[in-house]
């Protein structure tokens, strides 16, 4: 049987790769991709500067909409809420009012230096790793505001003291371990800024939107996709991927390949996998079920509780399944086992007289984890063998959410760019 050749084949396709893949066959690349099937739901995406320069490159910009997502840092004597009626400077002033000059001018640093590194960590990534390019040229210089030698990998409990006061200090390690669902003493400053700064964009779209768009943008330059569930393995010559076969006894070959999450079926080289990023640990989570139909109105979609344990609940936004709620808790640094009743009693501050259920559940292998090197390291996509790039936004840069996805795409598509030349 005769073999089809191409210059890229993208297998186990989630959003970023659908993203590089449709950006390099938009610049004329022969790429064949077996896309995954990931939920998207009403699931929003913030608009961070890497997502605007996604949207103007694909003529995507009027998928934008103003944002209505708030987030809320409770605790025994704070409420402070981002993205409500009021502003981040008032409801500093409400809530700190001997501090909020010095906490806004260091969420104001932590705003620049996240939206220099959301475009920064999408530019064209190298073929080789030689750690990730020096750490991308130690991030441009610590991104060319005299920042300290290696400021942005330190972690961001040393920039905090800064603050000078216990109780601002707290909270803000508090909102930011939340966010980003890591520990104050492993989150560095660098995952820190651009969390925060993809948190308060104005403005997001649907992911749903998004993935249609690119799926459009894809077929018009004469991309190809092939289904997952047709793929029968991958084929290799020692360590170099050369093609894939397919249930039919098709071989396809091409000069590149691009992974994303596989099947369990499918299997890399053992020596291909060993490079894939693996961290140790993953946040716990619990699905909360049997709540109030509707949401308490004090309460925001997603609140970050601190206590003796941070914790992150989020309201189902999805309308099939009313009175559901998740909760995340980032796992102790000292990796001491985390009490359901302690979680239990930390829920009842939140939602007195509330009666619910609390089920423990394993977060699926395509989800986020947490890694147990200061980010990002291994932030970019990862190269495997000369001809294979790995590319899976929930393991390279967990705590971003779908926004790494945006990041890492546009990376992959320029690593790949260079390699086909």
């Amino acid at each position: 049987m005769a073999k089809e050749h191409y210059d890229l084949i993208v297998i186990g396709a989630g959003l970023s790769e659908q993203i590089a893949a449709t950006l390099l066959a938009g610049q004329g690349y022969r790429v064949l991709s077996f896309p995954s099937t990931f939920q998207t739901e009403q699931q929003t995406l913030a608009c961070c500067p890497a997502l605007h320069k996604l949207l103007k490159s694909l003529k995507g910009e009027d998928l934008l909409r103003e944002s209505t997502d708030s987030v809320q840092l409770v605790t025994d004597d704070i409420r402070l809420q981002l993205g409500g009626p009021l502003s981040l400077v008032d409801e500093l002033r409400r809530e700190f009012p001997d501090h909020h000059d010095s906490m806004l001018a260091l969420l104001d640093r932590l705003d620049a230096w996240g939206r220099k590194l959301s475009l920064l960590l999408t530019s064209p990534a190298p073929g080789s790793s030689l750690l990730v390019l020096r750490l991308l040229a130690l991030y441009r210089r610590q991104l060319s505001n005299n920042l300290p030698a290696r400021r942005l990998q330190q972690p961001i409990l040393r920039i905090l003291t800064t603050l000078g006061a216990p109780k601002p200090q707290n909270a803000l390690s508090h909102l930011l371990s939340g966010l980003c669902l890591v520990t104050p003493e492993k989150l560095s400053v660098a995952e820190a800024a651009l969390k925060w700064h993809i948190t308060t964009r104005p403005r997001n779209l649907l992911i749903a939107e998004l993935s249609q768009l690119l799926t459009e943008r894809y077929a018009a330059t004469g991309g190809q996709s092939i289904p997952l569930d047709e793929l029968a393995a991958i084929k290799q010559t020692g360590k170099r991927p050369d093609g894939v076969s397919l249930l039919n006894g098709k071989v396809l070959n091409a000069r590149q390949f691009l992974v994303g999450p596989l099947p369990e079926h499918i299997e890399l080289d053992t020596a291909l996998a060993s490079t894939q990023a693996k961290p140790p640990c993953k946040p716990r989570r619990w699905i909360l079920s049997g709540l109030p139909l509707q949401r308490p109105p004090m309460l925001d979609r997603q609140v970050i509780l601190a206590g003796k344990q941070t914790l992150s609940l989020t309201w189902d936004q999805d309308s099939l399944s009313p009175g559901q709620a998740m909760l995340e808790a980032v796992r102790p640094a000292d990796h001491t086992i985390l009490e359901t009743e302690t979680v239990l009693q930390q829920l009842s501050s939140l939602l007195p007289f509330t009666s619910f259920a609390l089920t423990e559940t394993d977060y699926p292998t395509s989800e986020r984890v947490m890694h147990n090197r200061f980010w990002p390291r291994g932030g970019l996509p990862r190269p495997a063998a000369s001809n294979i790039l790995l590319c899976h936004a929930a393991h390279l840069l967990p705590s971003l959410g779908v926004n790494a996805d945006a990041i890492l795409g546009q990376a992959a598509a320029g690593s790949m760019q260079k390699r086909l030349g």
